[in-house]
């Protein structure tokens, strides 16, 4: 499967770059989205030189050393072990690709390092636990990841992968949490809380994104309410909108609800709202654990891997880990569209 319309195949992935296929594939997703990933990485860095101050667990090469708070120790479940086809218990690992970075899912440990860490990791490596099969990591390049696992080359995708019907048709999923667009503000603004409070707000988005498109059609519903339209700014880079966040030429910035919960996880003056009508972002969208479809004895095990490590909480100690807990599921499912 070749590079996709608007990247080529060495660019580093930002939130709306899904892996592996088309974006014109994936409905409520343009094939030409820039959202936060690396971006959040540059708030980061940006923050720190406004305030004069150093942070270790940013760098300046695109890699972003985990936060440290402590995930519980996942125990094997006996159970669930024995639904591992014999050939993986045989192997030893369980083979999977991924593509960084692409924070806070995937990163690399620091400058020049070829260490994967990140949400997905820590989550893959708790169902490995689990199952009783270390997860062993690889990295991959994102147009491979279908293709190699369809080849037998993996095992398993954890590479934030959207769950869509196109996908479906080719492998399993697993899905494990909901993402979609966030709003991210200073703390010290009390006025926003929901889309509806950017009416008649400055709010910048970057050019050519989905949330672009999201912004200009709540401003529409602003002004058929009888409210201000929203003065959307339309900015070519995050840093842009951060610097514009900080100079008060703003009041927020909408983008990628992971990449900017990860962003307010390393600047301490911003924060994502919570809008308890949209949990996992608007506009959002199942990720999944990637399986070949000839597996579904062990897209059984993942499944119920997972959900053992939502009901006793090391799966939400992950998600809180990164800042992006909005994004939890409740329930581990397989294959929303049934494929």
């Amino acid at each position: 499967m070749g590079s996709r319309e608007g990247f080529s195949e060495t660019q580093p992935r930002l939130p709306g770059q899904d892996h592996g296929v088309d974006m014109r594939m994936l409905p409520n997703h343009s094939a030409f989205l820039r959202t936060a990933a690396v971006g959040a990485l540059t708030f980061a860095v940006s923050a720190v030189a406004l305030t004069g101050c150093s942070n270790p667990s940013v760098n300046t090469a695109g890699n972003t050393a985990a936060p440290s708070a402590a995930i519980p120790t996942a125990l094997k479940d006996e159970a669930l072990a024995a639904l591992v086809p014999e050939k993986l218990r045989n192997a030893g690992t369980v083979r999977v690709a991924t593509n960084a970075p692409f924070a806070p899912y995937q990163m690399f440990a620091g400058p020049g390092s070829q260490e994967l860490i990140g949400l997905e990791i820590d989550l893959g490596h708790a169902i490995g636990e689990t199952l009783g099969v270390p997860f062993d990591f690889s990295q991959q390049p994102y147009d491979g990841l279908i293709p190699g696992l369809q080849a037998g080359k993996y095992d398993v995708l954890m590479a934030t992968l959207f769950d869509t019907a196109e996908r479906e048709k080719q492998l399993d999923f697993v899905n494990y949490a909901r993402s979609g667009s966030g709003i991210l503000v200073k703390k010290t603004n009390s006025d926003i809380k929901t889309l509806d409070d950017l009416c008649g707000k400055g709010v910048a988005v970057q050019n050519g994104s989905l949330q672009a498109d999201l912004v200009s059609s709540q401003s529409g519903k602003c002004t058929s309410a009888g409210k201000a339209a929203i003065e959307i700014k339309a900015l070519p880079a995050f840093s842009d909108e951060q610097l514009a966040l900080n100079s008060g030429s703003i009041t927020s910035i909408v983008g990628d609800l992971p990449a900017l919960a990860y962003a307010a996880t390393q600047d301490s003056t911003v924060q994502v709202i919570n809008d308890p009508s949209a949990p996992g972002g608007y506009e959002s969208s199942l990720i999944g654990i990637g399986i070949p479809k000839t597996e579904k004895q062990f897209s059984d095990a993942v499944e119920k891997a997972v959900q053992k490590l939502m009901d006793n909480g090391t799966y939400r100690a992950i998600l809180d880990k990164y800042g992006v807990g909005q994004t939890a599921l409740d329930k581990a499912t397989t294959n929303q569209h049934g494929g």
